[in-house]
């Protein structure tokens, strides 16, 4: 059977690289396949990325390229590896609490090259729902690639936590799902159903989705394609929920449970009221976004027109609306403290604030840096090398779910 790129049907090369290997040589060769996928780069970036010694990754590249996978280009004293085109399409799906959004793009392309819908349903819709939808949009956004290309790897991000044992959600289970649930074996069922009743005529075997918390998969997207430098990188998603994803040296740091990064649910208040999780006083029952809503519509009562999201609430400080101002600020430094803490721990490079939160740009992430300020100590916040910033990759968590698939997919023969 040829290893190289003609000869192939649809997607079947894509999935022979990414099957499971046999031998150290060729799991070293799908490690640099599986990075490249990723982001294309440097050997020497793909070097640190692979873990991998800088002459294993010179000699498994120049496989690679004798074979025709990959692609390489001399840049001064370094070398560029891209992959060569193939037919399969990357499709990552961001689940929240209130919308969808996902993003695919054809395997051997950047990631400024994808593609994302925003569907307006969520895990609030019920399951039967928002499954329905998004494997609709799936199946849309990848026949938008055209022949002969299929969908080849499926992440999905879910807005809880993950244990990476099991790939089942970690306890407790908390609303809107069940003991027992399995949103990702639901999403492919329905997939494999979409395909049936189109006549099955995509040869190819389904992905089996991968699935992981979408603050995790949030950091893993923010250190691959923006601080792929940086040792340890935090990264906090302030939505509905509040969650931070950690990497260390470029890899995910999920915890022996799956748990690690709920800062979420660090008790900030222990008075304060109950939360999902079982807890009380919780962060986000004080800054989620839910929980912004119902504060101000408390104090606006029926005078005036309460704020309708976060979003709308964000759009009117912007505007001057003083409660919406200051309700922001607080939330930013509440964030902050919680934040400085961590930064105490774990002792980041970088922090990367997403999530609808982040969308206030200053009037969130300014008190926030100035807390974690007053609450790191100064070996933990040295001005000249620790980062606070906002999320810069658009759809951060749903390009970590594309990645996780890249990344992660491997296939049974």
């Amino acid at each position: 059977m040829r290893r190289g790129l003609d000869g192939w049907g649809t997607g079947v090369l894509l999935r022979e690289l990414l099957r499971g290997t046999k031998g150290a040589k060729q799991e070293n060769r799908q490690k640099i396949v599986r990075a490249v996928l990723s982001r294309a780069g440097n050997q020497s970036d793909l070097v640190r990325r692979s873990g991998m010694s800088s002459a294993t990754v010179s000699e498994a590249v120049r496989e690679l390229e004798r074979n025709g996978i990959v692609q390489t280009e001399r840049q001064g004293r370094d070398t560029f590896v891209r992959l060569a085109p193939v037919d399969g399409v990357a499709v990552g799906v961001e689940l929240g609490y209130q919308k969808t959004v996902i993003v695919g793009r054809l395997a051997h392309h950047e990631r400024h090259e994808s593609v994302s819908r925003t569907l307006q349903v969520g895990a609030s819709s019920g399951e039967p729902h928002w499954v329905r939808a998004v494997a609709v949009a799936v199946q849309e956004l990848v026949s938008e690639f055209g022949e002969p290309h299929a969908l080849a790897t499926l992440g999905l991000a879910v807005p809880r936590m993950i244990s990476p044992r099991t790939g089942r959600f970690a306890p407790p289970t908390l609303p809107p799902w069940e003991e027992g649930s399995a949103p990702d074996v639901s999403l492919a069922e329905e997939l494999a159903d979409l395909r049936a009743a189109a006549g099955g005529r995509d040869r190819q075997p389904l992905p089996r989705p991968l699935i992981d918390n979408d603050a995790n998969l949030g950091a893993l997207a923010e250190s691959v394609y923006a601080h792929s430098g940086r040792e340890i990188l935090l990264y906090v998603k302030a939505s509905t929920g509040v969650g931070a994803g950690l990497c260390v040296g470029g890899r995910l740091f999920r915890g022996a449970s799956g748990v690690a990064g709920e800062i979420g649910h660090v008790m900030v208040d222990p008075n304060g009221r109950f939360c999902l999780c079982g807890g009380r006083g919780c962060l986000e029952t004080l800054i989620g976004a839910d929980r912004l809503v119902d504060r101000a519509r408390l104090v606006l009562g029926e005078r005036i027109t309460a704020y309708r999201s976060l979003t709308d609430m964000i759009e009117k400080a912007r505007v001057g609306d003083a409660l919406a101002r200051r309700m922001l600020r607080e939330a930013g430094t509440q964030l902050g403290y919680a934040i400085g803490n961590v930064c105490n721990i774990i002792n980041p490079n970088v922090v990367v604030v997403g999530g609808s939160l982040a969308q206030a740009g200053s009037l969130v992430l300014g008190p926030c840096r100035d807390a974690i300020e007053t609450t790191a100590m100064a070996a933990a916040f040295d001005a000249d090398r620790f980062v606070v910033e906002a999320s810069t990759v658009e759809h951060a968590s749903a390009q970590g779910a594309l990645l996780l698939g890249l990344e992660g997919t491997t296939y049974r023969d």
